[in-house]
């Protein structure tokens, strides 16, 4: 007979428990805690209807469980370890158990006590494993899709900053362009003179006569509140503001206008003054042939009406009086001769100046290579006064056109000698509209081309 061979179970304590014969050998079954942990079975092979009753005492098996460390490893890998179900918590075993042979189980329980459910083998870590390329897989449409959005914002930016170089050549009807942010077909932007207006003015001051002239032929005048001295009576309702080169600021803040206009730069302290009261000067060249007075009268068209629609109408003005004169020079097969008198001290506008220009469409001068004016302000004394007329009286125009500060009377008395005098061939202007070069000038050409050309109906 082969010796006895003592087994002892690993954990197991020689106290609390008892030896047993199984098999040819002495094996001890341990009373204590450890067999408490493996289900609390009953010393007994052969077990009643009361051991079995105690079943429920198996159900604490899930305590054991929470002693091991590999399945908080399992939870550590897995996304989101989903709730064990009631069945398993109830009879499930632990990771111990469930790598125990079916038969040694089986042969250490004695057979008596059914078998807990084995617990599923740890599939979950390999599944969560897998899980996570997926969750990097759906990361990566939207990384991408957040660098295509970056780049069109910055691509945008890029276009909306190039507005300036996209517009450099925009032209304008009538002329070329005057800023890169004006866009054609529309009012609003304008560009007048040196300054962009965004919208229609309210109120308009005016510190310079021809400025004036041109704001009252245009639709839109009633924003003018306010003009110099020396401007034309048309205005005379409006208030004065001083002169051009003397405006007074505090009377011109006290209307709060828009805008200022002028033509002669206005004095540093002066500008300074009305900018930081938030009043904006608009400075504008002074035209001095037909090509530029239609652009002067586009300009103050979009200030009071915008860049399309005003403009068109401030062309318009300029387009019929040239026309008109056009009509003139066409129909004339030789033109008379004429001169401007704005005074008796012998002042006469010559071929080169701007007062002259609408003039020279149906008249031709009779001294052509003069320059300046007749007899200038330098040689006006009382000694030569008589000899300031010897000019005008070699001259001697076909026509006068005089002021109408000048009476008839006065111009007899020293002018006439002159054939226009005798003749009755004079005409009696507002010598202001030859200074603002107004329109309404082509109505007192009209009169003096009706006496210089009797035979010649202009058309209507």
């Amino acid at each position: 007979m082969p010796p006895e061979k003592h087994v002892f179970r690993a954990g197991d304590a020689p106290s609390g428990g008892e030896l047993r014969q199984q098999g040819g050998k002495t094996v001890f079954r341990a009373g204590g805690a450890k067999a408490e942990k493996r289900g609390k079975k009953p010393a007994a092979p052969a077990a009643s209807a009361a051991p079995r009753q105690e079943a429920p005492a198996q159900q604490e098996v899930p305590k054991r469980q929470e002693a091991p460390s590999r399945p908080v490893k399992l939870r550590r890998n897995a996304a989101a370890p989903a709730p064990a179900p009631a069945g398993e918590k109830a009879g499930g075993a632990g990771p111990k158990a469930a790598q125990a042979p079916a038969a040694s189980t089986g042969e250490k329980t004695g057979g008596t006590v059914p078998k807990a459910a084995p617990r599923p083998a740890p599939a979950a870590a390999p599944k969560a494993a897998a899980s996570r390329p997926r969750r990097r897989g759906s990361r990566t449409p939207l990384i991408v899709l957040g660098s295509l959005l970056a780049l069109l914002v910055v691509c945008l930016a890029g276009w909306a900053l190039d507005v300036p170089a996209r517009l450099e050549g925009l032209t304008l009807p009538g002329g070329p362009s005057s800023s890169a942010t004006v866009k054609e077909g529309q009012d609003w932007p304008a560009m007048v003179g040196d300054r962009m207006v965004s919208e229609k003015p309210e109120k308009v001051v005016s510190l310079s006569p021809m400025i004036t002239e041109a704001l009252l032929s245009l639709p839109g005048h009633e924003a003018l509140c306010a003009v110099t001295e020396y401007c034309d009576a048309r205005s005379t309702g409006l208030a004065t503001v001083g002169t051009p080169l003397l405006p007074r600021t505090e009377d011109i803040i006290a209307l709060a206008p828009d805008y200022v206009l002028c033509q002669t730069p206005l004095a540093g302290p002066v500008q300074t003054e009305l900018e930081e009261a938030g009043v904006e000067v608009i400075q504008m060249d002074t035209p001095a042939d037909l090509a530029a007075l239609r652009e002067f009268y586009g300009q103050l068209g979009a200030l009071l009406g915008g860049n399309e629609t005003g403009r068109a109408l401030g062309y318009g003005v300029i387009d019929r009086l040239e026309s008109t004169l056009a009509a003139y020079d066409a129909a004339l097969p030789e033109k008379a001769s004429a001169l401007l008198l704005p005074d008796l001290t012998g002042l006469a506008a010559t071929a080169d100046t701007a007062e002259w220009t609408l003039l020279g469409q149906v008249f031709r001068h009779p001294l052509p290579d003069a320059a300046g004016w007749l007899a200038g302000a330098e040689c006006l004394t009382d000694e030569d006064a008589g000899n300031d007329l010897d000019q005008i009286r070699a001259a001697d125009p076909d026509v006068l056109l005089v002021a109408d500060t000048i009476s008839p009377e006065d111009l007899s008395a020293a002018l006439g000698d002159l054939r226009a005098v005798q003749n009755g061939a004079v005409v009696y202007v507002d010598i202001r509209l030859t200074e603002t070069l107004s329109p309404r000038l082509v109505f007192a050409i009209a009169d003096a081309a009706a006496l210089a050309y009797p035979e010649f109906a202009p058309a209507s």
